[in-house]
């Protein structure tokens, strides 16, 4: 039975793929941190070397855009040269290679949607690290890889939700009388139980490239708690404020949503749909 070596098993994405995978035919490997640790990416090469996996997903990053803008070394180290490492091994044991980067690659005063063969161009240092991964991807790994995009990530569910749609759920449901969301930034919506049924369909079909996997439309935070007010029938006020009432250490792009020109033509694969009807069907399974 063939390795099936996973990165970040333990985040959002990450515990969806494990249970979508749980039954395939693979020898499921999930290194520990100690092990694969992003902090000394030596570890990293040697642990694939180790397993010799016939594919990787790799899902482990600091995702914390404000840390890495503040300690742009951690990034460095763990969205970058590790990533780097990773790719490095891949490509001494052939290993087909699904890496999951990031909208926050983007920024532009005069774009508001990206596709695949738009530049990059990142306003942050997390989004200059992934970026790096990419290119290292591209430069020292594998002749088969996989490079996904992702917008702003929902799911989790209730208890593990720990993102924005997860705390405008939790404070409707606690009757707050007033909700304020920046409407000044525009992105995308990932369901990540969507995305990885896609990951699994790529396994076993083994597309190369880049795609962007993001359900349809550009939206901002204000729209999608607006969008919540309505599903779960709110009766309080949802405020519309820029983002400058809440200051943080990393600049954010106007706008880093993504639209995917390659998927439609990826034939059986599964894909997102409008973002309303994406993001209500993850709240009525919350």
């Amino acid at each position: 039975m063939s390795n099936l070596l996973i990165t970040g098993s333990t985040g959002m994405l990450g515990s969806y793929i494990s249970r979508n995978l749980s039954l395939s035919n693979f020898n499921l490997v999930i290194p520990p941190r100690n092990e694969l640790d992003l902090d000394n990416p030596q570890t990293c090469y040697e642990t694939i070397l180790k397993y010799r996996p016939y594919c990787i997903i790799h899902m482990a990053a600091e995702t914390d855009v404000d840390l890495c803008e503040r300690a742009p070394q951690i990034a460095a180290r763990k969205n970058a040269l590790a990533t780097q490492s990773i790719a490095q091994g891949a490509r001494e044991c052939g290993s087909y290679l699904v890496y999951i980067s990031t909208s926050n690659i983007f920024s532009s005063a005069n774009q508001i949607i990206f596709n695949e063969l738009d530049i990059p161009n990142p306003s942050n240092y997390y989004g200059k690290s992934k970026f790096y991964g990419e290119q290292a991807i591209a430069m020292f790994g594998p002749k088969d890889f996989l490079i996904i995009r992702a917008g702003w990530m929902i799911g989790g569910g209730r208890g593990k939700d720990h993102k924005f749609v997860g705390k405008i759920i939790e404070a409707i449901e606690s009757g707050v009388p007033e909700i304020k969301a920046v409407s000044d930034r525009i992105g995308s919506i990932t369901e990540a139980e969507s995305l990885s049924c896609f990951i699994k369909w790529a396994i076993d079909n083994r597309p190369a490239g880049i795609v962007h996997y993001a359900s349809i439309g550009g939206i901002s935070r204000y729209e999608i708690a607006l969008e919540l007010s309505k599903i779960l029938k709110y009766r309080g006020k949802v405020t519309s404020v820029s983002s400058s009432m809440f200051p943080l250490s990393a600049p954010r792009p106007l706008s880093d949503a993504i639209e995917s020109i390659y998927l439609p033509l990826m034939t059986s694969a599964p894909f997102p749909g409008m973002w309303r009807e994406d993001l209500e069907r993850y709240v009525m399974n919350f």
